[in-house]
């Protein structure tokens, strides 16, 4: 279980957290969003493994 805190002060801001894995229909790019159907579970999280977006460090 994964708890995401503030790095500041510590404080938790999520409830208790399963690690998934990336839903195969993740990157579907059409649909408004009202009629895509929910991607994961409540309680859960993915880490995006692939890089996307601007390299904002290096």
């Amino acid at each position: 279980m994964f708890v995401f805190v503030c790095a500041g002060c510590g404080a938790e801001l999520t409830i208790p957290l399963s690690q998934v894995a990336l839903p195969v229909n993740a990157h579907q790019k059409y649909g408004n969003g009202t009629h895509l159907p929910v991607l994961m579970e409540s309680g859960t999280f993915v880490v995006e493994s692939e890089p996307w977006g601007p390299p904002w460090r290096k």
